[in-house]
């Protein structure tokens, strides 16, 4: 089963503000070249290899450094990017409590927007990684559709968050599960293949300063610097004007697209879509693996089967 994103090549490498096929060849040579130990599979198509290149503006080295981590932080945090499908108890579960989807408009300067929030308030059902799991299937949906893109926005809404969910995340540390929200945060500085430029949280409360507490040794200062703190009483005429147009967001923000809960709908269509793709893409991961190691990865999957 190949590894294939919808998304027209010759289109995207048109549109690219950088782009040089030598340096896609030259990529994938390297491909060929390098040990299993570092989990790179040596199949990978041109529009995965150009989803690396654009992310880090077209510089060789930097692409390099990009993939390797990329697949080494997806070998080693299977909680978030293995078994991705939308019929297990733990994502279902998780698809019905918060809410997901790539807006179907731009920003003020033509970023793609991944909005996130919750619907079911209940901090009891909220659990980090089946959350974290959705978000970068989201985040891979919008890559598989539209390819390489000039930026990213992260649009998150705080309505709703209080302490319980801070508690539950804090309940992770006491089951040395913190690897999860460092891995989360690694993988997105530093692996995720797309150009990020801003993360808005929008309905801000006092519960934001723990939240930041928890989660800041993880961040380094560039990031740390795209976070934009929006207090749920301001007004978001500016934002309006210079971050995301209304015909961008949804109407609880002033916006004229569908409401969040049809926009959430159709992106978990989507992803069900997505499945063979989703399915492809660990099996390509797992073919990349040292032999030791893949056949210890298929144990542990048969282990895991469901046995009627």
């Amino acid at each position: 089963m190949s590894v294939d994103l919808e998304f027209d090549y010759d289109a995207a490498t048109a549109a690219m503000d950088i782009f040089s096929q030598e340096h896609i060849d030259e990529l994938k040579e390297w491909t060929q070249k390098l040990d299993k130990s570092k989990y790179v599979p040596k199949d990978l198509s041109n529009k995965q290899l150009l989803l690396f290149y654009n992310a880090c503006y077209g510089d060789i080295e930097k692409t390099k450094v990009c993939m390797e981590r990329y697949y080494n932080i997806r070998k080693n945090t299977p909680d978030i990017f293995d078994d991705r499908f939308l019929g297990l108890d733990d994502v279902k579960a998780t698809a019905e409590v918060l809410e997901y989807s790539v807006l179907p408009g731009k920003s003020c300067k033509g970023y793609d927007i991944i909005f996130h929030r919750l619907h079911i308030t209940e901090p009891s059902r909220y659990c980090l990684e089946p959350a974290c799991k959705l978000l970068f299937m989201t985040v891979d949906a919008c890559l598989y559709k539209r390819g390489p893109q000039p930026g990213y926005i992260f649009l998150f809404d705080m309505r709703g968050v209080r302490l319980g969910h801070l508690t539950r995340i804090s309940l992770s540390f006491q089951k040395d599960r913190q690897r999860s929200l460092r891995k989360f945060f690694q993988y997105v500085q530093e692996a995720m293949p797309v150009r990020m430029k801003e993360i808005h949280v929008l309905n801000t409360e006092p519960v934001v300063d723990k939240l930041m507490l928890l989660i800041r040794p993880f961040l380094d200062k560039k990031f740390f610097d795209m976070i934009k703190f929006h207090h749920k009483n301001e007004d978001l005429e500016g934002f309006y004007d210079t971050i995301i147009p209304r015909s961008s967001l949804p109407p609880d923000y002033g916006g004229t697209l569908p409401d969040t809960r049809t926009l959430h709908m159709k992106c978990i269509q989507q992803l069900k879509d997505m499945e063979n793709y989703f399915t492809a893409e660990e099996q390509q991961r797992v073919n990349a693996l040292p032999d030791k190691k893949r056949e210890k990865h298929m144990e542990k999957a048969f282990k895991n089967l469901d046995i009627d």
